[in-house]
């Protein structure tokens, strides 16, 4: 069964995570970043920033979360045990700094068939506690089989 294209331009209700120190260091650990301003404030200010810098990937925790809500939706028709992780892109505006309270409000940018897949589009504007613009970010799932070709 497709997916329902009369969501696309749906916004999800926001998420917000607050950037705290040891998720930071867990996350940076985790994809092997040992540079100092990723684990050390002293280090981050003295390079310019304000506090410790999150790794520049560190959204795709609240990417996770809010495509998972998105899935979850039953009106899209997605089953998510035929869902691929495609791509993941960012647009950042500054940098994540441990501190930030980010709110990310998702939204179906794009569904797009080809061949047997579909493509689900999933965009965020990530905000900081001020309202302002941080990242945006995109993710991209591919549904395998559910327009009707063999996967």
């Amino acid at each position: 069964m497709p997916l329902n294209q009369a969501l696309v331009g749906k916004e999800y209700p926001p998420l917000s995570m607050e950037v705290d120190r040891d998720s930071v260091e867990r996350f940076a650990d985790a994809i092997g970043e040992h540079g100092a301003v990723f684990h050390d404030a002293a280090a981050a200010q003295a390079a310019g920033f304000p506090e410790q810098l999150a790794p520049p990937t560190f959204p795709t925790r609240m990417q996770i979360a809010v495509s998972a809500a998105i899935a979850g939706d039953p009106d899209l028709g997605l089953d998510y045990t035929r869902v691929v992780h495609g791509e993941q892109a960012y647009e950042w505006l500054r940098p994540v700094c441990v501190g930030d309270l980010l709110t990310a409000t998702p939204r179906i940018a794009e569904i797009r068939g080809r061949g047997p897949l579909e493509f689900l589009v999933v965009e965020s504007e990530i905000r900081d506690a001020a309202g302002e613009l941080v990242v945006r970010a995109r993710t991209t799932l591919l549904s395998r089989g559910t327009t009707g070709g063999e996967a």
